[in-house]
């Protein structure tokens, strides 16, 4: 009986296109069209965000400027009272009403609350004033629900809280108390006082009364928007559509409230505001779909666009692929046979086209710049090798000069020649710190160091023709400087500078600050520079036969002077551009001034140095 066949497990590379044309196809769809897509539908949905909340923002402007406006109202109804309590002949009919007959006084009166209207009110909601004197008289603004009755008015909270409780200022909803012919709104915003005369002596209780209601009417009347305001349970108390809602209805959907903001409910867009001293909300409600309509349909086109130029795009992208495809699989096994043979192969460019004319010419290009690159890479790592024996042979002749001084210095103590002695420790100090490579820059303190005993060993040689002179700012010891930055200037003016001299040599070093950059000068006394000599050198006298300088009889060195030019170059490199150095011509002499970034390094622990150096000293790594 045959066995029945295995099923092979696919392996997941199975699935992965294996032909160019296919993997570019592909490839395309994954890396280009899929995040494009996306892209476009999150930059659509952060632009319909971005839009939605600057609606709503514009809204809410609009909302806080209602706000503002009730604000100033109420304050307008507020300082009303001033005007009433400040009118001589009102507070004279409220004081003395004995003076006037009943018809004079409410004349005066209803004349007086007429000016404040028409003053005050004049477009904006109507407000209604109940006066209440101390001697039985009531006066009102407008055509009372009921009958004025001096014994109800007096027994109404409102003058009990205006008479007893004077400090109080705020705003209270009363129920409406005028005819239904001056208003139909259920609730007045009233505020209560009391009227004092000069003595603060209270003559009058003073009841103001806003139609908050009628205020909202005449603020959304021109609106194309629905507004509604609601009590803080939700309840619907007006609205602009309608004017008034019917009782104990309650807008759906109304989450907790803060102070402002916006929420969506439902096919709306509700933007609220809290009326301050009300304990109010005002609601305005927004279609979304005549706000979202114009992007909603951009979006659609957009979209129809995009989709139209992906298929066109992935229709090119395989035409493209399978163009280059036959000619790309030739490139692949003339470059295989290019690496077997080290790069030493040249495709042949005929027949070829396009980019794939480009690619072959470059590979060409390519394999001779990388067989090239080769023997460039053979040469230096010979030329490293040759350096790296150099460097290993040169570091025993130094070591083998330092130990032959030691042996020199002393031989000379044995011999008492304290001078010798003194002068191997000088010159240890400068092959010393010539010999460490890996510190570029030492305190000023040591080079100055160097400089004296560079100085110490011309002196010995000149029979004491040449002074050092220091002048450093106090503080500067431990500024980091170049090793052998000034012995190079102090040894310029002694050959340039001191050779012509017929007295005694002075070489001044200067070191200050200014600012964040350390300078240094070494200015010398010699003879100066030539003319026509070029800036920043100093002139290098030739020797004649005899090895002197003509006129002079003095020798002079055979080769020109590289330390101001070395300590340039050195400047540069380290610094990369914050530094500078400058050859003066002076009256009598030269200066040389070079600057660079002030960088302090003091020691942890500094050691007592001795103010009397010993006669002798030993060289530097001597024990």
């Amino acid at each position: 009986m045959d066995s029945l066949p295995r099923k092979s497990k696919l392996k997941p590379s199975a699935w992965l296109p294996h032909t160019l044309r296919n993997r570019l196809f592909l490839a395309f769809v994954l890396l280009i069209l899929l995040p494009h897509a996306f892209l476009n539908l999150y930059n659509f949905n952060r632009v319909e965000a971005v839009l939605r909340k600057q609606t709503a923002d514009q809204n809410l402007d609009q909302m806080l400027s209602l706000n503002k406006s009730l604000e100033d109202f109420l304050n307008v109804a507020y300082k009303s009272v001033i005007l009433v309590e400040q009118d001589d002949t009102a507070s004279s009919v409220l004081q003395v009403p004995d003076r006037y007959d009943e018809l004079q006084r409410v004349y005066l009166i209803e004349t007086k609350f007429k000016s404040i209207m028409n003053s005050l009110f004049l477009s904006l909601s109507p407000v209604y004033y109940t006066i209440v004197d101390f001697t039985g008289h009531v006066y009102a603004s407008y055509q009372p629900y009921e009958s004025l009755s001096y014994g109800r008015m007096t027994s109404e909270p409102w003058y009990v809280k205006a008479t007893q409780q004077p400090g109080v200022y705020a705003w209270d909803w009363e129920r409406n108390y005028t005819s239904r012919d001056v208003s139909r709104s259920p609730e007045l915003l009233t505020y209560a006082t009391a009227l004092k005369n000069r003595n603060n002596t209270p003559f009058a209780a003073l009841r103001v009364s806003v139609d908050v209601y009628e205020w909202f009417r005449l603020a959304t009347q021109f609106s194309q928007e629905k507004y509604l305001l609601l009590d803080l349970d939700g309840t619907i108390l007006a609205d602009s559509k309608q004017r008034l809602s019917g009782q104990g209805e309650r807008l759906t959907g109304v989450p907790a409230l803060v102070d402002k903001g916006y929420y969506v409910s439902g096919s709306y867009l509700h933007i609220y505001s809290k009326l301050p001293r009300l304990d109010k909300v005002l609601i305005k409600q927004v279609p979304l779909d005549v706000i979202y309509a114009e992007v909603d349909r951009l979006k659609r086109s957009f979209f129809t666009v995009s989709v139209s130029l992906t298929l066109a795009f992935i229709t090119i992208t395989l035409l493209i692929a399978s163009t280059i495809t036959k000619p790309l699989h030739h490139l692949q096994r003339r470059m295989a046979d290019a690496v077997d043979k080290r790069f030493r192969v040249k495709l042949p460019e005929a027949n070829r086209q396009g980019e794939v004319l480009q690619l072959t010419r470059a590979f060409n290009r390519m394999m001779g710049d990388m067989e090239e690159l080769v023997q460039r890479l053979k040469e230096e790592e010979r030329k490293k090798e040759a350096v790296r024996f150099q460097v290993l042979l040169s570091q025993t002749n130094p070591h083998f000069l330092l130990n032959t001084l030691n042996t020199i210095k002393w031989l000379a103590l044995v011999e008492k020649q304290p001078d010798i002695a003194e002068i191997c420790v000088s010159l240890g100090k400068l092959l010393e710190a010539g010999l460490n490579s890996e510190l570029e820059l030492i305190h000023v303190r040591e080079e100055l160091h160097l400089v004296e005993s560079y100085m110490y060993i011309q002196n010995f040689r000149y029979k004491q023709q040449f002074e050092l002179r220091v002048e450093a700012e106090p503080g500067l010891e431990y500024a980091l400087i170049p090793k052998l930055s000034l012995q190079p200037l102090a040894e310029n003016s002694i050959q340039h500078g001191f050779m012509e001299l017929e007295g005694q040599g002075l070489i001044t070093v200067r070191v200050y600050a200014r600012g964040d950059r350390l300078y240094l000068e070494a200015e010398d006394n010699g003879a100066g520079m030539k003319p026509g000599t070029t800036p920043g050198t100093k002139l290098d006298t030739r020797p004649d036969a005899a090895g002197t300088t003509p006129g002079t009889g003095k020798p002079e060195r055979r080769r020109p002077g590289i330390g101001i030019s070395n300590l340039r170059e050195r400047l540069e490199l380290l610094f990369k551009g914050n530094s500078g150095l400058e050859v003066l011509p002076q009256q009598q002499g030269t200066l040389v001034r070079f600057y660079l970034p002030l960088l302090l390094s003091k020691p942890y622990e500094e050691t007592a140095v001795a103010d009397d150096k010993p006669a002798v000293q030993p060289l530097p790594g001597e024990g």
